[in-house]
């Protein structure tokens, strides 16, 4: 569309190019955004998408995957996530990044990290739960290309959970989140795991999320929270008109005070030794 545009004004005089250009509407224009060049791998990207159908599988072989499988890989991060914080829905980042699965509860893991909200760092700990697990059956799903991934259309799952994270009592600004976890995994041929971000079940191609609260140690009050490994999967769902862009998201100008103006910084906060931005709220639990 847009090189038919340029080869038609090619041929106008500069008035008939003005005029053309003047009767185009901000709609002829509108960025593509980060949740519409998802790769879906789709066999069809053109076909109305079919639901996806979660399937139901027995206690007994929920008990079996809890046992065999080690979901570590994918929460344990090496940069944070993105999410939103409290009523005007402040940037905040969170990462996970020592998970350790408990020794006699194969549905318990331990964690440990950090998270950042208006330039204040706190560490804290705490536990994943988790409850249940599905099968995700995609009929949109293109089989050889999934396969191409070394992974099988047969091994989607969605795992449930809870979480609760407590932060640092030592620091000024502490609370703990508790809340609901959401995750969709593939077991690939090798047994690994993955998160799918390439299904559109409940959590809309997110990977995961985590949507609760944090309440306050200081006072009791509790403010919404919610982040996902792929936040720009559902941000838009959230706040209107939050970002755009394919690869290299934009966020919307009216929203870059709450804690985007940076997006692009490449500040690694979150290692031991912080870049300057950070302001540790404290060195240890």
């Amino acid at each position: 569309a847009i090189m038919a545009t340029i080869c038609t004004s090619f041929w106008m005089c500069s008035s008939d190019a003005a005029q053309f250009a003047a009767k185009k509407t901000k709609a002829d224009y509108r960025p593509v955004t980060h949740k519409e060049a998802m790769d879906t791998l789709r066999t069809n990207e053109n076909a109305a998408v079919e639901p996806v159908d979660v399937e139901a599988i027995s206690k007994a072989e929920v008990a079996a995957l809890f046992k065999k499988l080690n979901f570590t890989t994918l929460f344990a991060k090496e940069y944070p996530d993105n999410g939103f914080f409290g009523r005007d829905r402040y940037r905040i980042e969170v990462i996970i990044s020592e998970v350790k699965k408990d020794a006699s509860d194969p549905t318990l893991y331990h964690v440990k990290g950090k998270n950042r909200h208006k330039e204040v760092i706190t560490l804290f700990e705490g536990e994943l739960k988790f409850e249940g697990i599905t099968k995700l059956n995609d009929p949109n799903l293109d089989v050889a290309e999934v396969e191409n991934m070394e992974a099988s259309v047969g091994k989607i799952y969605a795992m449930n959970g809870t979480y609760i994270l407590r932060e640092d009592p030592k620091s000024a600004y502490s609370g703990v989140f508790q809340g609901k976890i959401q995750t969709d995994f593939v077991i690939n041929d090798d047994n690994s795991l993955d998160l799918w971000y390439y299904s559109q079940s409940d959590i809309k191609g997110c990977g995961y999320k985590f949507d609760g609260n944090w309440t306050s140690n200081q006072n009791g009050k509790s403010k919404a929270a919610l982040w996902a490994a792929d936040l720009f999967a559902i941000g838009n769902d959230i706040l209107k008109d939050f970002s755009y862009g394919e690869r290299e998201v934009e966020i919307n100008e009216k929203y870059r005070d709450l804690g985007w103006a940076d997006w692009w910084s490449g500040e690694e906060w979150w290692n031991d030794s912080p870049k300057k931005g950070g302001k540790e709220a404290t060195k240890s639990l």
